[in-house]
């Protein structure tokens, strides 16, 4: 987004800024440009998130963007930069960050493998819950099997034990968490916990938010407000 200086409403403030200082129209542009990039990260995009997506974590957005501020005195190179990082989270593949652009956009999510269910997140507004996390799971057994595939999840389950995790495939492919098992009694009772649908690499199509386009918008629309603001800053303290 642009601002433009001379426009009827705010062409005399630029008048006043060009006589006044040589420096002063660059910093009531540049300020105002860091204005608006603040503006977006602390406001409009967290509502627009908000009213966008499932936030299950609180302050997602605002934690994981960051601002490159606008800097120097040349006006035709100025610019502010807002948008995110990934370095505030927990792991090596924090793909909640990195595949925001499909979510802004519109595209495929490639290698999707594993989806969360309600029960790993322990709530469906929820995120996952960080002992049901991928990175915090390292026993996991495939139990897939064409013929008998209830007996081939039982042994997985005995391979496992408590605590363990199996994929199976006698109902949809899911990654259960083995909570217990009790062999007493003729039948041996195995208790789960759903935790992932499966689907090796698999590609998901998600549809385009558009998202920030909004709110670097609703930034945009003030930043003649914040233009004003800044250059009657400017030539006040010029002029004393």
């Amino acid at each position: 987004m642009k601002i433009n200086i001379n426009t009827d409403a705010v062409v005399k403030f630029t008048d006043k800024l060009e006589r006044i200082h040589r420096s002063a129209l660059p910093i009531a542009i540049r300020s105002t440009l860091n204005s608006a990039a603040f503006d977006v990260k602390k406001t409009t995009m967290p509502a627009t998130s908000k009213a966008t997506f499932t936030n299950r974590v609180p302050n997602f957005f605002k934690a994981n963007s960051r601002v490159e501020m606008a800097k120097g005195f040349n006006i035709r190179e100025m610019k502010a930069i807002v948008g995110f990082v990934d370095k505030g989270l927990k792991g090596t593949n924090n793909y909640a960050v990195k595949e925001l652009e499909q979510q802004e956009h519109g595209g495929n999510i490639e290698k999707k493998s594993f989806i969360p269910t309600d029960k790993a997140r322990g709530g469906k507004t929820r995120a996952v819950r960080p002992g049901n996390r991928l990175s915090s799971i390292n026993k996991v057994v495939n139990s897939y099997a064409r013929n008998n595939p209830k007996q081939a999840f039982i042994k997985a389950a005995i391979k496992v034990g408590p605590g363990g995790h199996v994929i199976g495939n006698f109902q949809k492919k899911i990654m259960w968490r083995i909570d217990s098992i009790d062999r007493s009694g003729t039948r041996m009772k195995i208790k789960k916990t759903p935790l992932y649908s499966y689907q090796k690499n698999r590609s998901v199509h998600v549809k385009a938010t558009g998202f920030m386009k909004e709110a670097s918008q609703e930034s945009a629309n003030k930043m003649q407000k914040y233009y004003i603001r800044e250059a009657e800053k400017q030539i006040k303290r010029l002029r004393k």
